[in-house]
């Protein structure tokens, strides 16, 4: 028996003529992974800079939101890259808990091989992230005005232009699309060749003994799913670099 889906006085649908607002979550048309809040983050991001130039609009305020949006798209779509390209690999490769950016980002460069991919691409998306990970290692900067030990944010950066931002958000967001289309292939063919890892799920119990237990045991159940990857001609590239 299925159950009754929730919904309180806040968060409920309607049926009524304004029905056509009723956003669908969870498993109603879900579930939803990495993937999915990664790019509605972006589409965050690019309706709030067209607010943003909105006559009227104040900007010095919007600034917040606009960031961490773009902000929390990036570490999403690490994390997403992680995770399934993890998956083709057979390493169950994980990505960190908590926000930081240029570790997860140095776990996802690594498994991009798995895909065809430029040098520049790489090289962009990289930069996004440093620049990021200087101004608002944490995720807090732009979600609040100083940090739990009371010190101002931002207070060393006097601007912040929005067409800049703009200009960068839209050339990531184009490569994120591009590397999504690779993803999903090399994933599709791994799971048409039975080589893909199932997905790896962290124990509920946060004592980091039995984390790495787990996860040996998961490694240990992939070791072939590995071996083939690394010895069969047709998943081993001499370049992750396209020409």
């Amino acid at each position: 028996m299925v159950a009754a889906f929730k919904q309180n006085g806040l968060f409920r649908g309607l049926q009524n003529d304004l029905s056509r607002f009723n956003a669908c979550v969870g498993n109603n048309g879900g579930p939803y992974d990495l993937y999915d809040y990664a790019w509605r983050y972006f589409e965050g991001t690019r309706l709030l800079l067209i607010d943003a130039k909105v006559p009227g609009a104040t900007i010095d305020v919007l600034v917040y939101p606009i960031c961490f949006n773009f902000r929390h798209a990036v570490e999403l779509y690490i994390k997403y890259i992680i995770a399934d390209l993890g998956r083709v690999k057979g390493t169950g490769q994980q990505y960190r808990t908590g926000h930081t950016l240029l570790r997860n980002w140095r776990k996802a460069e690594k498994l991009l091989g798995a895909i065809d991919y430029t040098a520049e691409d790489a090289a962009l998306f990289e930069q996004v992230v440093a620049h990021i990970e200087e101004v608002d290692p944490t995720g807090q900067t732009f979600r609040y005005p100083e940090s739990i030990k009371y010190d101002q944010h931002l207070k060393d950066w006097p601007s912040i232009n929005l067409a800049v931002l703009e200009h960068n958000y839209t050339r990531l967001f184009a490569v994120a699309k591009d590397w999504q289309y690779r993803i999903d292939a090399v994933v599709d063919r791994a799971a048409q060749d039975g080589t893909l890892a199932p997905p790896y799920r962290r124990p509920p119990d946060k004592n980091a003994l039995v984390g790495h237990w787990h996860f040996f045991i998961y490694r240990t159940k992939n070791a072939g799913l590995r071996a083939w990857n690394f010895f069969s001609p047709n998943s081993r590239k001499t370049s992750g670099i396209s020409r």
